[in-house]
């Protein structure tokens, strides 16, 4: 991608980076999984009428599955 800088009349190549890469915010696991939860608790909220706070819950609580299956 490329862009053109007023200032100096140059033609300027971007770097194409990841959104984990690029926001600071998404850079620390723990915060990258609170906005995640977050963003999924509210879209659901819209959908259901339910509150963000009880879908929250319900996301923080089912974090770890012991449902899961192995293949082997």
């Amino acid at each position: 991608m490329f862009s053109f800088d007023l200032k100096s009349g140059k033609i300027m190549v971007m770097i194409k980076k990841s959104l984990k890469n690029a926001n600071i915010h998404l850079r620390k696991p723990a915060t990258a999984r609170k906005m995640r939860v977050r963003s999924i608790a509210s879209s659901t909220a819209i959908e259901t009428g339910e509150s963000i706070a009880k879908i929250e819950a319900k996301l923080k609580t089912n974090r770890r599955s012991k449902h899961r299956v192995k293949l082997g």
